[in-house]
């Protein structure tokens, strides 16, 4: 049985009134017709003939008239209005109530009847059906201005409440007698005479008046499209009475009327939200507010400013979709629907009312501009080939927002959009089923598929959430067709596979940091005034919360918005303490405060996915969700899955560890196999489980997991386990994880386990010492210097408990505690710990067991950072000789020894004896441990000191460079050893001449210091000491002195008035008040730093050395240059015999002196030396070097 041919869809046109900024709505219709005779190849279309109905009230009705019932082109209608508004409304009365002469309305009115239909007494109804628009213009009775109950003049018959039967210039006057502008008509009808006064009054937008009335003259019919006209946004409704003496009143009135037009039009938006492409509004939104019903000089103006609005790019595209939708004239909607009544239909309506059309996007959609263009780049890219496009990512990140958006943005490219529910294979076939009934090509979907495979018009079809595994999306979608094209989101990153290029996939994952405030905000402010800057910050801190996910922040900003004196600080606050909860509540809003039609809350959204796991899968969420969301590495269960049978702690398990045990090793023993190997693709099935509904992300550059940070709060709360026993699974997962080898691969898992070991502590307060003990190591890689002093803190405490003093373990403990102390610049209360550890040691353990020797070494380091280095020495060369008897000269121990006595050489002066030293530790090194491994980029380092000391600034700055490039990419930018790294090359770059460079890196140094170990640690106020010495070095000597006051201030409280480095701050200050020019004040601070060094240090330690050559500047500076002469050779004789002729020390010495020389007329001894520093200046440090400039 074949299918009538169903009756054209029905096209509406409604024009509202509005005085001179009528014209705008001409205007308007004209781009309309316009490009609906580009569409039809040239051919000319005439408003009569394209529209079915007409409809107008005021002004819009006499455009309505000359339209429909006058049959005018558009281009003549526009020229009649135009000369109207010259005829009438150009002078106005000087006298009476009313502005204008209703006699000159008449014979306007009458010329531009006669001259279209030949007689200017023609009746408004034609009294028969024609073949043009039902034509209908409005008005109201004078006696009855009820906004809602309008008198009608229609073109044509009516069998209920029909309007008085009048002429054409009898309707027209009618509709735009406004009481101030015109004296009202009356109108005879059934020897009854009425007044009547203007349309405009309560009712310039009749388009509700006039789908009533549709619903009457149309029964059971379809609606193609109805187009609604406005004359520009008015303001609000005041109408003063009129009086003699207000000759204004036109202006007056229009100025407040606001008339209901976008009342009326926001009424139509609503019932017709949920079906797009029918109802089309135009309303010129800037330039017309302040046009009133007497500016009828300003018709230029107003063509002015509807051009401008024709112009902009959402206009244009509305345009389109108009023009094609009343084109195409299919049947969308009822007559009944249009009406607003839920009534009996036919069958056919009743099946499109049923068809689910495609939603239109959120008004509030923001961002993901890329995305959007890499969608319809895919969609509407290569001609003549189907296009698949599959967005994936999280429930919840907004894949079915992104894919409406990009749908509003193409509406006008295509003929027909099949928008799917793909939740089930149910849904898709009931989806397609209802739209091939529809659109009458078929009884189920199979037929649809095969109607789109050969359709000729442009099509897309949208699979949104598809997101069950065992519904097979590829059967419900066309092999073929040229003309279409196929979004699907999901959440399944297999269904990628279906998209038809690498271009067309699209991982959508969560928003920008500054979309999601704006997003935000924007939903906030929807229901309320703006925002304050509190709330506004307070918002970009909720939004990273979030984690940016854009459902959770709609969500939030819904909740907020519909709750009175909620605001984004309050509901901030109640979310950090109730996560799930808040975000739970938005279920709970009325159906009106809700922005989405589905209504899922986040936690609904996950919960469907985490259903369809499987256990395995659901056990790793588990315990993931207590690691740090990111940087989940498939190594941490490896290794702890290797370590369950040889994992042993200091303690015996007690509390929830040995149930946490019991449960970590049965299921880490899944995943070994009969030989105890790890199963690669048995964890990787598991994985691929969890990733599959997107749960987890793989990242693929750094080979690790990451769990969205909200997803990861959720899965806390669906984990069978009490918090506690699940806190401590974790726990003991990492701690299983962790070994005590100290090779370079161990190191570096180490380091990526900071941010875990921190999650697991924040979780599990109460973490005892068995885990601790493993934990330590980690931020002892991470140089988490605190965090690793404070577990180590509560190890002693408990080790002294459990195993008492005469136990190894405890002075184990008590022995990192004090290194923890040293790193943290406590040395004093190192050395306290350590004097204690290593008596311990050789009481319990003999004096040379490797313990006793390790806390030894650890007891010299400490030593030297008290400047106690003789000490340090003497310890140092006695660990080394027992080390080498009884380990060996390549025992990692003996290399270590053997660093830390080049390390006091250094700090002794004698660098030849370091060099040797350091250049035997790094060859050894590399050769046991590997290039990258952290101790050798130690001793690379130091050797690059040495180098320093030793005047080969290029050796030294090759080695710096490539430690720190190591070291950064090992251990990260912001790691103590790291930032040492940049410091020594920043010092390089001074000794170098580069002091721009060197300043750069001393600030980025010292203020990372600043954050991560405070103002008064060594190593801050040593960075400090650096960066003023290259203020110094740039001339910038205030800035320098203001930081080294500081510096020399903190050490002397810190350190003691003796100690080398308060020493080398004095030192420095006294150079600064030389440069500044105060030379008694320098010439003070350096005799009493000579002085100490010499009983510190001796006669010949270069610091020593250089404090002697300070003061013989200063004495020159005094012009005491005889002392000065005889420091200065002094100086230079002993820097000849320790560092050699060409070391920039000894060339500075040899140039001091020189000057030295020249004060004192010895001229030629003068210049004998000026010329052999200067050539072996250029030698050593090149021509380019500032030292070499003259």
């Amino acid at each position: 049985m074949q299918n009538q041919q169903a009756p054209r869809g029905l096209n509406i046109l409604c024009i509202d009134g509005g005085g001179v900024r009528g014209l705008s709505s001409l205007i308007i219709l004209q781009e309309v017709l316009h490009r609906a005779a580009n569409a039809n190849a040239g051919e000319k279309v005439y408003p009569f003939e394209y529209f079915d109905v007409i409809a107008g009230t005021g002004t819009g009705g006499i455009s309505a008239c000359m339209l429909g019932r006058l049959r005018m082109p558009i281009d003549k209608a526009i020229l009649e209005y135009a000369k109207l508004a010259k005829e009438v409304f150009q002078d106005t009365k000087l006298s009476g109530t009313t502005m204008y002469k209703a006699t000159k309305l008449q014979d306007a009115l009458k010329g531009m009847i006669r001259e279209a239909t030949g007689d200017e007494e023609e009746m408004m109804n034609e009294g028969r059906e024609s073949n043009g628009a039902k034509t209908r213009v409005s008005d109201k009775r004078i006696h009855n201005l009820n906004a809602g109950l309008p008198t009608l003049f229609r073109s044509y018959p009516a069998a209920v409440n029909p309007g008085p039967d009048c002429t054409i210039r009898e309707a027209l006057h009618t509709t735009i007698a406004h009481p101030d502008l015109f004296k009202s008509i009356d109108i005879v009808d059934l020897s009854v005479s009425q007044s009547f006064v203007g349309g405009e009054l309560g009712c310039s937008n009749p388009i509700t008046h006039l789908l009533s009335e549709l619903n009457r003259i149309y029964p059971g019919r379809q609606v193609a499209s109805i187009i609604s006209i406005g004359a520009g946004h008015a303001r609000t409704i005041h109408v003063p009475e009129p009086s003699r003496w207000r000759r204004t009143q036109d202006v007056m009135v229009m100025k407040d009327m606001a008339t209901d037009s976008e009342r009326v039009a926001e009424e139509m938006s609503s019932r017709f939200e949920g079906t797009s492409g029918v109802y089309f509004r135009f309303n010129v939104d800037q330039g017309m507010q302040d046009m009133k019903h007497g500016s009828w000089e300003r018709l230029g103006e107003a063509m002015q400013h509807t051009k401008a609005y024709l112009q902009t790019s959402d206009t244009s595209r509305k345009l389109d979709s108009a023009v094609r939708a009343s084109i195409r004239r299919c049947g969308t909607i009822s007559t009944a629907h249009a009406a607003g009544k839920v009534s009996h239909v036919s069958e056919v309506t009743e099946q499109l009312i049923r068809f689910k059309r495609c939603p239109a996007p959120t008004k509030f959609y923001t961002g993901r501009n890329d995305e959007i263009d890499q969608l319809i780049a895919c969609i509407t890219g290569q001609q003549n080939k189907l296009r698949v496009c599959v967005i994936y990512g999280l429930g919840g990140v907004g894949k079915t927002q992104l894919v409406l958006s990009v749908i509003e943005r193409t509406w006008d490219r295509w003929d027909h959009v099949i928008y799917v529910d793909a939740s089930s294979t149910e849904a898709i076939e009931k989806a397609l089923d209802e739209f091939g009934k529809a659109k009458t090509i078929g009884q189920d979907y199979k037929d649809v598929i095969r109607w789109l495979e050969s359709c000729a018009e442009r099509w897309l079809m949208v699979f949104d959430n598809a997101d069950t595994p065992t519904t097979n999306i590829e059967q419900y979608m066309p092999a073929r067709g040229e003309r279409g094209s196929i979004m699907i989101t999901t959440r399944l990153p297999d269904l990628v596979n279906l998209a038809s290029a690498p271009e067309c996939v699209c991982h959508l994952s969560s928003m920008g940091q500054t979309d999601g405030v704006a997003l935000l905000v924007k939903i906030v402010c929807s229901r309320r005034q703006p925002i304050s800057d509190d709330d506004t910050k307070v918002a970009e801190e909720l939004v990273q919360d979030f984690g940016c996910l854009a459902l959770a922040i709609v969500h939030a900003g819904a909740y907020i918005a519909h709750s009175p004196g909620m605001t984004v600080t309050a509901y901030r606050s109640l979310f950090v303490s109730q996560r799930q909860r808040m975000l739970e509540e938005y279920s709970k809003l009325p159906e009106t405060a809700k922005l989405d039609k589905r209504g899922d809350t986040v936690y609904t959204t996950w919960r469907m996915c985490y259903e369809q796991l499987k256990p395995a899968s659901r056990t790793l969420l588990w315990l993931m969700a207590y690691l740090h969301y990111d940087g989940i590495s498939v190594d941490i269960f490896k290794r702890a899955a290797q370590a369950i049978h040889s994992k042993t702690y200091p303690l015996p398990l007690t509390d929830l560890e040995p149930q946490a045990q019991s449960h970590v090793n049965q299921y880490l023993s899944s995943f070994l196999d009969s030989e105890g190997n790890w199963d690669s693709v048995k964890f990787t099935g598991v994985t691929s489980d969890l990733t599959a509904y997107s749960l987890i992300e793989y990242d693929p550059m750094n080979l690790t997991y990451r769990v969205h940070v909200l997803v990861h709060d959720w899965a806390k709360t669906v984990i069978s386990q009490p918090p506690q026993l699940a806190a401590e699974c974790a726990a003991m997962l990492l701690s299983l994880s962790i070994d005590e080898q100290n090779n370079t691969e161990s190191l570096a898992y180490k380091r990526q386990l900071g941010l875990h070991v921190t999650g697991v502590l924040r979780h599990n307060l109460s973490t005892g010492a068995n885990h601790s003990y493993y934990f330590k190591e980690v931020y002892r890689q991470t140089g988490q210097w605190n965090q690793m002093m404070e577990l180590i803190q509560q190890q002693v405490m408990v080790f002294q408990q459990e195993l008492r003093d005469d136990h190894a373990t405890t002075w184990d403990a008590t022995g990192d505690l004090a290194c923890a102390y040293s790193e943290l610049g406590r040395w004093s209360e190192a050395l306290d710990l350590q004097i204690r550890v290593v008596d311990a040691y050789k009481r319990l353990l003999g004096g040379e067991h490797s313990d006793t020797l390790k806390s030894m070494r650890d007891l010299a380091i400490t030593y030297s950072y008290l400047g106690r280095y003789r000490k340090a020495e003497q310890l140092e060369v006695q660990i080394l000789d027992a080390s080498k008897r009884l380990l060996g000269e390549e025992h990692p121990d003996t290399v270590t020894s053997m660093s830390n006595l080049a390390s006091t050489y250094s700090d002794l002066g004698r660098h030849h004896q370091a060099e040797q030293l350091k250049v035997q530790v790094l060859d050894a090194r590399k050769r046991l441990l590997g290039e990258e491994h952290p101790h050798t980029l130690t001793s690379m380092n130091n050797l690059a000191n040495s180098y320093l000391h030793l005047g080969r600034h290029n050796e030294a700055e090759q080695l710096q460079v490539q430690a720190l490039d190591a070291r950064k990419r090992l251990l990260g930018e912001d790691h103590p050893d790291t930032l040492q790294s940049i410091s020594n090359l920043a010092t390089t770059y001074s000794y170098l001449g580069r002091h721009n460079e060197a300043e750069q890196l001393k600030v980025q140094v010292l203020e990372a210091f600043k954050r991560l170990l405070g103002e008064d640690h060594p190593d801050t106020l040593g960075s400090m000491n650096n960066l003023a010495n290259t203020y110094s070095d740039l001339g910038r000597h205030n800035e320098a002195e203001q930081l080294k006051v500081q510096v020399l201030d903190a050490r002397k409280r810190l350190l003691g008035e003796e100690h080398p480095d308060t020493l080398k701050s004095m030192s420095n200050l006294a150079n600064t008040y030389s440069d500044l020019g105060r030379h008694n004040k320098a010439e003070q601070l350096q005799v009493q730093v000579f002085d100490a060094r010499k009983r510190l240090l001796g006669e010949e330690h270069p610091d020593t050395l250089g404090s002697m050559s300070n003061l013989a500047n200063t004495y020159s500076d005094l012009g005491r240059h005889n002392e000065a002469e005889q420091l200065k050779v002094q100086v230079l004789d002993a820097r000849k015999r320790l560092l050699g002729e060409e070391h920039p020390h000894t060339l500075t010495s040899m140039y001091n002196l020189a000057l030295t020389q020249s004060y004192l007329g010895r001229w030629d001894q003068a210049e004998q030396l000026f010329v052999k520093a200067f050539s072996a200046g250029e030698k050593t440090l090149g021509d380019q070097h500032p030292d070499t400039q003259l």
